[in-house]
């Protein structure tokens, strides 16, 4: 992402989280010099910021280079925010300049075939828990959905940068973006969180489900988000 691609708010929440980062170290550094506060506390809250800023800025990369130029991306982020709310799992492979038909034709005797156009409620019903396609994978090509049920390969890495356990669905994720170019989306069971994944690398989006409903003054800067079809608008 670069910053000719930000308008003036972006880059005023991102300013603003850049510089809490830059008080927050030099409480650190006078803690050093005066031998005073906790050096530890201190250092996390750093961690956490900076966890935070990478989140929002994986949002705004998101927003400026996904959501108006990949075909079906509003219908899909709509089912990834639902998706999301209800704790389902999801993962979502949109093909890029790369094919992906290597793995549409391995889906075919691990998956099934569906051919439609991508919306939110066939995305919603294929990752249904009970669904027999919901633990595989959905490869979209051209804003239609056209396999479901896929298996993709798997990352040799099992640990994010942070030392969080990768799930199996986000270890496909990162072994399809070590091969291809594909945009893949994933929604976590257990946190509920959706990640982009691509180019090997993982990008948390920052947002978090909101369980009593959309705040409607969004603070980007905040830890807590509204639902990812409210912010990706």
């Amino acid at each position: 992402m670069t910053l000719c691609q930000l308008d003036d708010e972006k880059k005023k929440h991102l300013r603003d989280k850049l510089e809490e980062i830059s008080i927050k170290t030099k409480i650190i550094v006078d803690a050093l010099d005066h031998k005073e506060g906790c050096l530890l506390c201190e250092i996390k809250t750093i961690k956490d910021l900076s966890l935070e800023l990478n989140e929002l800025a994986s949002l705004y990369h998101f927003q400026t280079s996904f959501l108006s130029t990949v075909t079906g991306m509003e219908e899909i982020t709509n089912a990834v925010t639902t998706l999301s709310e209800k704790g389902h799992g999801a993962l979502i492979a949109i093909e890029q300049t790369d094919s992906l038909e290597q793995f549409i034709i391995a889906c075919n005797t691990t998956g099934t075939f569906i051919g439609a156009e991508a919306s939110a409620l066939l995305l919603e019903s294929i990752f249904y828990p009970g669904n027999p396609l919901h633990d595989g994978a959905v490869i979209i090509r051209d804003g239609k959905i056209v396999s479901a049920g896929c298996v993709l390969p798997l990352s040799i890495e099992k640990y994010t940068k942070e030392g969080k356990r990768l799930g199996t669905r986000h270890r496909a994720a990162l072994g399809l973006s070590n091969r291809t170019d594909a945009i893949i989306l994933a929604v976590s069971e257990e946190t509920r969180k959706v990640s982009v994944i691509q180019h090997g690398v993982l990008h948390p989006i920052g947002v978090n489900m909101c369980e009593h409903g959309i705040n409607q003054n969004f603070n980007p800067a905040a830890i807590d988000y509204q639902p990812l079809n409210k912010t990706l608008q």
